[in-house]
C-alpha cells in the first residue's frame, strides 16, 4: 500500500513537473520571433496573454526544483519564501522607478526636436510598418510629459566630424544603418529590441549651429502604441556613447 502510495506520488510529480514546463513556453515568445516563427507582435501577444499562467508555471518549478537539490521540507519552504520575498521586492523597486509621466497613454515616436522632426526617407516603405510618420502636437505632449529630458546633442565638432563620429557610434549600437547622406549631414538606421525582436527605426540629423554641430535623432517604432520608454532611452544611449567618445 506504501509502495504504491510514492508510486503515484512519483508520477503525479513528473505530471505536475512536465505540465509545469508546457506552462511557461508563452515566456519563449520572443524565441520564436528570433528564430522567424512568427512576428514581434505576435511573440509580445504570446507572452502577454499567458503571462498568468506562465508566471504561475514558473513558481510551480523553482519550488520543485527546491524540493529536489534541498531535502528537508521545511527548508524548502523557507527558502521559497525568501525567494519570493526577495524577488517581489525587487519587481516591486522596478516598477517605482518608471519614467516620470508613465500613467499617461504610451508613445511609440520620440524626438530631440519636437518642432522640426527629422523626416524619415529611405525607411518609408519598411516592412511591417503599422505606425504613422506623423508627429503630432499630442505626440508632442506627451513626450513633455513623459520625457522631459530629451534634448539635441550640441557639440563643438564640425558638421562633417560630427557625422563621421555619429555613424561610428550607431554602428558600434549595433544598428542596421541605411541612407548615407553625408552632403545632407543625415542617416537612417534599424534598431532591434532585445527579446521580442521589434524593428525601431531612427532618423539622425546634423547640421550646423552658430559654428557648432547639433545632432537630431527621431526613434519610431513600426508596429505597437507603446515602446515602453526604448525609444527615449535608445536616443540617450546614444548621445551618452557619442559624448564619451568626444572626451577620449
Amino acid at each position: 500500500m506504501v509502495q504504491n502510495y510514492h508510486r503515484i506520488l512519483s508520477i503525479s510529480y513528473k505530471v505536475i513537473f512536465i505540465i509545469a514546463l508546457i506552462g511557461i513556453t508563452p515566456m519563449l515568445g520572443g524565441v520564436g520571433t528570433k528564430l522567424g516563427l512568427w512576428l514581434p507582435m505576435t511573440g509580445f501577444r504570446m507572452t502577454v496573454r499567458n503571462y498568468d499562467i506562465a508566471l504561475l508555471s514558473f513558481l510551480i518549478l523553482v519550488f520543485m526544483s527546491l524540493k529536489y537539490y534541498i531535502k528537508d521540507r521545511k527548508q524548502t519552504i523557507i527558502s521559497y519564501i525568501v525567494l519570493l520575498v526577495f524577488s517581489s521586492g525587487a519587481y516591486y523597486l522596478g516598477i517605482n522607478k518608471e519614467p516620470a509621466g508613465n500613467g499617461l497613454p504610451g508613445i511609440h515616436d520620440v524626438t530631440t526636436d519636437m518642432q522640426n522632426p527629422p523626416e524619415f526617407s529611405v525607411l518609408l516603405n519598411a516592412p511591417g510598418r503599422t505606425n504613422s510618420f506623423v508627429y503630432d502636437e499630442e505626440t508632442a505632449a506627451k513626450q513633455v510629459a513623459k520625457f522631459p529630458w530629451v534634448k539635441p546633442l550640441i557639440t563643438d565638432l564640425t558638421p562633417s566630424d560630427a557625422y563621421e563620429m555619429a555613424l561610428q557610434v550607431a554602428r558600434e549600437m549595433n544598428w542596421d544603418i541605411v541612407g548615407e547622406n553625408p552632403e545632407l549631414g543625415r542617416f537612417e538606421a534599424t534598431d532591434y529590441t532585445k527579446w521580442f525582436n521589434f524593428h525601431d527605426d531612427v532618423v539622425v540629423r546634423i547640421i550646423n549651429d552658430n559654428g557648432d554641430s547639433r545632432i537630431d535623432l527621431r526613434s519610431l517604432s513600426r508596429v505597437g502604441g507603446s515602446d515602453h520608454g526604448l525609444g527615449a532611452q535608445r536616443i540617450m544611449d546614444f548621445q551618452r556613447n557619442f559624448n564619451n567618445k568626444t572626451q577620449k
